[in-house]
């Protein structure tokens, strides 16, 4: 079981090294293009080992903080705190539950995540909706984003799924940084509202090495986008 688990393992890094060089060959003509690959983390991932990780070259890392209005990711501070040391450059999300309220929502997280310059600016993870969500989640949505964005002094990410965006919610929200999740594809779709991406989610079950389980992976649209716009000055 231990050789299997090695070789998938090694499997799975190389993925990861064929489609970064993939992407470096798609913009070969470009010296100037810098490739951003990044992974997300929270405690469904277990343990880390940071030194060890942050030798697959993997650029940023979104770690999850909080949920709803009084779930604080039990991961959060300390991968906070060893994304800083080994130099990835981190970011905070938020998993938004559409029946709490937007407000305490907000505030919940702008209690447990203290943002620096150079740290990405905050994402917002809104993917299901509960039972008894009202039928103006998305102006409830809308409350939450501005909140995050008067105290952060910047738009914050939206990280959604193409099905489920344009199912529930609409198109008045294409100002903001979009991270799409779209899987087993060439290029991700961006939902309505939005002509393009910047970051998207392309894989959910890649293994890394110091990554206790499985691991999402991220690239950032250097075609098209500043990685500095999504960074807090």
């Amino acid at each position: 079981m231990r050789i299997l688990k090695k070789i998938a393992n090694l499997l799975s890094v190389f993925a990861v090294l064929i489609f970064t060089s993939l992407q470096v060959a798609a913009t070969a003509d470009d010296s100037q293009i810098i490739e951003y690959h990044g992974l997300d983390l929270s405690h469904h991932n277990g343990e880390v080992d940071w030194p060890k990780l942050s030798t697959v070259g993997m650029h940023f890392v979104f770690i999850k903080a909080t949920e709803g209005m009084d779930d604080k990711d039990s991961n959060f501070d300390s991968h906070w705190q060893n994304a800083e040391k080994t130099g990835i450059v981190r970011g905070a999300y938020h998993f938004y539950v559409t029946e709490d309220p937007p407000e305490k929502q907000a505030q919940f997280f702008i209690d447990t995540v203290k943002l620096s310059s150079g740290d990405l600016v905050p994402a917002v993870d809104i993917e299901l909706l509960g039972k008894n969500t009202a039928p103006d989640v998305a102006d409830k949505l809308l409350v939450f984003v501005n909140i995050l964005t008067a105290h952060y002094g910047k738009k914050p990410i939206i990280y959604t799924g193409r099905t489920f965006w344009n199912k529930h919610m609409t198109d008045k929200f294409g100002q903001y940084p979009l991270w799409i999740a779209e899987y087993g594809v060439e290029k991700p779709v961006s939902p309505k509202g939005w002509l393009d991406w910047h970051f998207w989610q392309w894989t959910e079950q890649s293994t890394l090495p110091g990554v206790e389980k499985e691991v999402d992976l991220n690239y950032f649209n250097n075609r098209d986008k500043t990685f500095s716009d999504v960074l807090l000055p």
